[in-house]
């Protein structure tokens, strides 16, 4: 990660927005930020941190960050533009804050707002806005806690990495070098032992099941058991072969006797069926005498169907006049009704034409009243403007004579502060006079009554901070008088004299008539007005268009009643010619009326199904006449079969057969299931096998994996090859700069403590003994750490870890270094800007800002910090 453009908005000391442009290095790789204290060096670091993680270096909560110099008005934010690799990024992030509303008065609450984005040719892509610490803990490569141990070292946190406990810097090493993939492995060879553990208990399982399933315990009783139902199932063979014989000789004799019973059977259902239509002859002869007299009604159908159609005319035309007569009705009320609507406008003609003239009159009022409302509003808003600048220049006022009375008593302090110095100045001269020694001031070497003062004496330096005050008081003083002067010559009379303006102009409007005010009333008058003419004119109007339609409507309604009217009467009178001479054709085929005729005629449907009956009667008679004769040729001389007895022997015969039957299925199905049973058991026995040899070597595995001798899984061993890598890498350094005395190792041992051999100790050279790093003094801490970060950052870059260790920051820590041993630091730190690693240091050491030429200068101001870079040429 490489820092390119940090942005502070009213965050820390910083009030406005401080932009600091990393690019202006011009490809410096060692920079000093310098300052005084609480200036808002440790900020920056801050700033960076916050942005990604949403927390700071330190304690302190981003809601906490929010400069004290900031206005209400101002957001509280961070930008960072970083690169990692060939790609560049931008992470945004803002506290929860109060700031002012965008409209109207009052603040609102903000929630905390964060986003990562990729930076292309400038333009934010691929904007991330939820759970971004965690996105850029993945993209960095390090949490928040491991970025302050790595790459950002704040203020007495340098040595964290160096004295952390084992299981912290595994966190970190894990986290830098990728060796999860370790853990992942000896996770699967775990889990590829529990599986095949758990499928050999279930193939196990599987297997003493299937021989239960049989009633067998192993592979021999299943043998035994197989022997035993292949000899069942050949007895039951050959008692189903005997018991098929018998029935084969019984089938014979059965066939003759219900082929026999069959015709006997027959014979019998004619006879009955013979007598049942013998009981129907009677009602067969009935119907032949109603279907003569359905053909001889049918004979006058076309009388009929005319004196039909005649009477269907008739309702048709007492349809349409009834029709004709609703629809003259219908004209009528409607030309009753219009001739009211007409004289009903012709009433309001009068009314119409006075609010014309109206309409007229209020239209000339309304820019009078238009003036007339402004007026008024211009009256009520200087008279509000009056009323503020009265209240202000009492305000004025009052903090005036407030900073009076603090001015006169600020002067009489300070009077009497310098009164009783220059007494206590005369006693401290009197304490020293000596008895005939002469008197500094007055010469005499007599002291007779010198000054003696009891109580404590005011300071120099307490003088003139009084004298101080009542100089300060007496301008704010003035301040005051000359504030509430001015406002009263100016703003005060300039509001009296707006207000008194503002109620001349509306007193110049007075003869405007009180209901005439207010435009939006005349404007609305005068809508209401021209609605009402406007849809009188209309109405008036459509009147004229549907009064002449509507009379010739009604017109034609009357024609066409006269016509339906006279055409129903006509029919009338044909209905009345076309019965009486149906009467007297009934009469002729031997009906008593019309009437009677009509009952048959209306049955000429039944015609054919009555012909169909008759028929199907006759035919169905002659058949079982003839049955009965064929049925009677056949049983004649022969006795009927008992088919009771015979089928009682045939049940017997096909329940043994059956039984028999059944008997082998289920013996062969038996004996087939216990070859299966046998065959599959073998290929189980088989898989076990394979599996128990499988699973020994998956266990072998996951044991050396996990340690379970050693105590160290492979992920720890791999983490403590690369640990001595990381220290042989820190000791160049440290060598060089603690003069060959001190270098870092690994201690071997892997007791619970030591987390499998992650714990760091120091070699001293002088004593030729290793102790703990703790033990070392501030400054040996400051370079053992400083060793040990880079030593890490070099091994990280070698190996081409998933994070990019190309930036360090280094917050104080040199101030505890002796000359020589700083210069050892400092050379160390010159030397890395050949690797291109981005260094940065927070110190107030003197020599380093002399040795280094690019300075990040971070200066305080009256309201907030400013920070810029400064390059020394």
């Amino acid at each position: 990660m490489r820092p390119l453009k940090l942005t502070m908005r009213a965050f820390g000391p910083y009030a406005g927005e401080v932009t600091i442009d990393f690019e202006k290095l011009d490809g410096r790789h060692l920079f000093l930020i310098c300052g005084p204290t609480g200036a808002g060096k440790t900020t920056i670091l801050d700033a960076m941190c916050y942005a990604l993680y949403g927390k700071t270096s330190g304690d302190r909560s981003g809601a906490r960050m929010r400069s004290d110099y900031a206005g209400p008005d101002q957001k509280t934010e961070v930008i960072f533009d970083f690169m990692i690799g060939e790609k560049t990024y931008r992470a945004c992030r803002s506290p929860e804050q109060f700031i002012d509303k965008k409209r109207g008065k009052g603040q609102t609450k903000t929630a905390m707002q964060a986003s990562l984005s990729e930076l292309v040719d400038g333009k934010e892509m691929s904007t991330l806005r939820t759970n971004v610490e965690a996105a850029a803990g993945k993209l960095i490569g390090l949490n928040a806690n491991q970025f302050c141990q790595v790459i950002l070292l704040p203020q007495g946190d340098f040595r964290k990495l160096l004295v952390a406990k084992a299981e912290e810097r595994e966190g970190i090493l894990k986290q830098l070098f990728k060796t999860q993939r370790f853990s992942d492995f000896q996770y699967e060879l775990k889990e590829r032992a529990d599986a095949l553990y758990r499928k050999k208990k279930e193939q196990e399982t599987v297997l003493v099941t299937t021989y239960h399933t049989v009633g067998a315990q192993d592979a021999a009783e299943l043998a035994r058991l197989a022997a035993e139902t292949e000899q069942q199932l050949a007895d039951a063979k050959k008692v189903h072969a005997e018991t098929e014989s018998a029935m084969q000789d019984f089938r014979k004799v059965y066939s003759e006797a219900a082929q026999l019973n069959s015709h006997f059977q027959a014979l019998d259902k004619a006879e009955k069926q013979q007598a049942s239509l013998l009981m129907k002859a009677e009602e067969i002869e009935h119907k032949k005498q109603d279907l003569v007299r359905i053909r001889r009604a049918k004979e006058l159908a076309a009388y009929f169907d005319m004196l039909d159609n005649i009477m269907a005319e008739g309702k048709a035309a007492k349809s349409a006049r009834d029709t004709a007569e609703a629809e003259r009705n219908r004209y009528a009320k409607e030309k009753e009704q219009l001739l009211a609507f007409e004289t009903k406008l012709e009433g309001q003609r009068a009314e119409m034409e006075r609010a014309k003239i109206t309409i007229t009159q209020l239209q000339g009022w309304e820019p009078k009243a238009k003036e007339y409302g402004a007026a008024r509003r211009n009256v009520e808003r200087y008279t509000q403007k009056y009323k503020e600048a009265e209240t202000e220049l009492a305000r004025l006022q009052e903090t005036e004579k407030k900073c009076r009375g603090a001015a006169e008593a600020a002067r009489e302090a300070a009077e009497d502060v310098r009164r009783r110095y220059i007494f206590g100045q005369a006693a401290i001269l009197a304490s020293q006079l000596e008895e005939g020694a002469p008197c500094p001031v007055c010469g005499s070497v007599h002291h007779p009554h010198p000054a003696v003062s009891k109580e404590k004496l005011p300071t120099e330096t307490e003088l003139k901070k009084a004298q101080k005050a009542a100089e300060t008081a007496t301008k704010d003083y003035e301040n005051a008088r000359n504030l509430a002067g001015t406002y009263a010559a100016g703003a005060y009379v300039s509001a009296i004299t707006e207000m008194g303006n503002a109620q001349a102009k509306l007193a110049s409007l007075s003869d405007l008539p009180e209901a005439y005010r207010s435009p939006i009333f005349l404007r609305n008058e005068v809508k209401r007005l021209f609605a009402a003419v406007t849809a009188w004119e209309e109405a008036l109007k459509a009147l004229q268009e549907k009064k002449e339609p509507l009379l010739s409507a009604l017109g034609g309604a009357e024609a066409n009643f006269q016509n339906a009217t006279a055409r129903r009467e006509k029919l009338a009178a044909d209905y009345k010619a076309q019965s009486d001479a149906l009467d007297e054709k009934a009469r002729g085929a031997g009906f008593a009326d019309r009437n009677d005729c009509k009952v048959w005629y209306a049955r000429v449907k039944e015609e054919e199904r009555m012909e169909k009956s008759i028929s199907d009667y006759e035919t169905e008679l002659k058949a079982t006449e003839k049955t009965i004769a064929d049925e009677r040729l056949v049983t004649g001389g022969a006795k009927r079969p008992d088919m009771a007895a015979l089928g009682q022997e045939d049940n017997q015969l096909q329940h043994r057969l059956t039984t028999s039957a059944g008997q082998s299925r289920s013996l062969a199905d038996q004996l087939k299931n216990l070859q299966k049973v046998a065959k599959d058991t073998e290929a189980m026995a088989q898989v076990l096998d394979a599996l128990s040899e499988e699973l020994s070597l998956a266990q072998g595995l996951y044991d050396l994996t996990r340690g379970s001798r050693t105590k160290i899984t492979l992920e720890r061993y791999v983490l403590g090859v690369l640990l001595d890598e990381v220290a042989e890498a820190a000791n160049h350094r440290l060598l060089e700069m603690s003069h060959r005395r001190y270098s870092l190792h690994r201690m071997k041992e892997t007791g619970a403590a030591n987390k499998g051999g992650l714990s760091l100790e120091v070699s001293d050279s002088y004593t030729g003994r290793s102790r703990p790093a703790n033990t070392l003094s501030g400054g040996e801490t400051f370079l053992a750490s400083l060793s040990l970060a880079l030593g890490l950052a070099d091994v990280v870059q070698a190996r081409q870890g998933g994070v990019h260790l190309d930036t360090m920051f280094i917050d104080e820590g040199f101030g505890t270094l002796d000359p020589e041993a700083l210069n050892s630091a400092m050379n160390t730190l010159i030397d890395l800007q050949s690797t291109g690693r981005l260094v940065g240091i927070i110190s107030h050491v003197p020599e380093l800002e002399e040795r280094i030429d690019a300075r990040l200068k971070v200066s305080p101001a009256e309201k907030g910090s400013r920070a810029e870079f400064e390059i020394v040429e």
